[in-house]
């Protein structure tokens, strides 16, 4: 191998690819965690109000929406280039608006089903 050769700089072959995984890993905590509170929802144990869950659900919807289709857009790169800055500033908010909705559904959930453990 040579270190010099003609191909791309070092680094420069795959740009986008921590955030394409991360995005990928946060679709997977998305879908485990509406998972879990549909399962919570069959109403044998604690109780959990349908307003709350509703948030909760649509928050923790939100973030695999965006999260699903960033890693689809970072995928389709290969196919349709698009400018380096305007693709890293689109993974920057999306980075930001998944993390927000996510935690925004996980802390709605925290405190919905504690309280209706707390009951």
């Amino acid at each position: 191998m040579n270190e010099e050769g003609d191909g791309p700089a070092k680094g420069s072959e795959l740009p986008f690819a921590r955030a394409y995984d991360y995005f990928k890993h946060l679709t997977g905590i998305a879908l485990i965690s509406i998972g879990g509170v549909f399962a919570l929802l069959d109403g044998a144990g604690a109780k959990l109000d349908v307003r709350r869950t509703f948030i909760v659900l649509a928050a923790l919807g939100g973030s695999g929406v965006i999260s699903l289709l960033m890693a689809g857009s970072l995928a389709s790169i290969e196919v349709k280039p698009v400018a380096y800055e305007k693709t890293a500033r689109q993974v920057r908010y999306g980075m930001i608006a998944a993390t927000f909705f996510l935690a925004i559904g996980l802390g709605s959930f925290i405190q919905t089903f504690s309280s209706a453990i707390l009951k």
